[in-house]
């Protein structure tokens, strides 16, 4: 009997190990505490599941490579997932990857679909069927689409579409002139928005940042966090607002938008058109 409640005191102190673990992780929400007289009024699923998603413990980016990226005042906090160090993540693929795996886990595979750059429409629910591309070998800037054995669905398979296809061959400039993403007023501004700038030329690289958290007053005065990643490929991190060294940036319709490696005028804040 002293062996049984020994083992069963084991298995509870197991337990609430396990639950320490699992829930001692810090998110958004629980990092970024509303300021005094401000209040999440986004309560959306999306909303919920951005402010939610895990921080890394060490507060350290990390790029593809396995190196370490310098802090110069850049970052306060880094998600937690282990595709942010693909050599494909950069600072759309980023923006992507939390829109697209939210709907993933969330099955709305009808809205997993992206242009790629060349402006062929990539969707899970074709990747599942076993459609492919690839490069043709007498045009690089054309892909080839071809019918190979249909696929399992699991997170592995969305993740090799994600990464292998998508973030391969889409970025700021398919975002923005492929129609993935609709102009928003910046009053509008919610969480999953993105500021993103596209040069006139697809090989010309430019940036993607989200809002992951937006809080606001009684007087509709918003306050929000910015999360990007960047190139070389590296993991998603929540930007330090360079005017107050925190984490927050006060909206101003008026005013750019400034963040540690780019700025954004307030005419370019987008919306997944999904």
């Amino acid at each position: 009997m002293k062996k049984i409640y020994n083992m069963k005191n084991l298995l509870f102190t197991l337990a609430l190990l396990i639950s320490f673990g699992s829930f001692g992780q810090n998110t958004i929400e629980t990092k970024y505490t509303p300021p005094e007289g401000y209040e999440r009024t986004y309560n959306d699923a999306y909303s919920k599941f951005l402010r939610e998603f895990p921080l890394k413990e060490n507060n350290i980016v990390k790029y593809y490579d396995g190196e370490e990226k310098y802090n110069d005042n850049i970052w306060d906090a880094v998600f937690d997932y282990k595709t942010g160090t693909h050599r494909w993540h950069q600072c759309a693929d980023a923006a992507i990857y939390l829109n697209a795996l939210y709907n993933y886990e969330n099955k709305l595979y009808n809205k997993l679909s992206f242009h790629f750059t060349n402006g062929d429409l990539t969707t899970y629910n074709d990747w599942l069927s076993g459609i492919d591309y690839k490069v043709d070998s007498n045009d690089t800037n054309k892909l080839i689409k071809y019918q190979s054995e249909d696929r399992v669905d699991n997170f592995e398979t969305f993740l090799n579409w994600l990464t292998e296809r998508v973030m391969l061959w889409a970025g700021t400039w398919s975002l923005e002139n492929r129609n993935d993403v609709i102009q928003i007023d910046i009053g509008e501004m919610m969480p999953g928005d993105i500021f993103l700038e596209s040069m006139e030329s697809p090989s010309s690289p430019g940036h993607a940042v989200t809002v992951v958290d937006v809080v606001k007053n009684q007087n509709g005065k918003k306050k929000f966090i910015l999360s990007q990643s960047y190139m070389p490929s590296q993991e998603q991190q929540i930007l330090i607002n360079p005017e107050n060294g925190s984490g927050r940036s006060i909206l101003d319709e008026f005013k750019d938008v400034v963040t540690p490696q780019w700025s954004f005028t307030v005419t370019q804040l987008k919306r997944f058109n999904n």
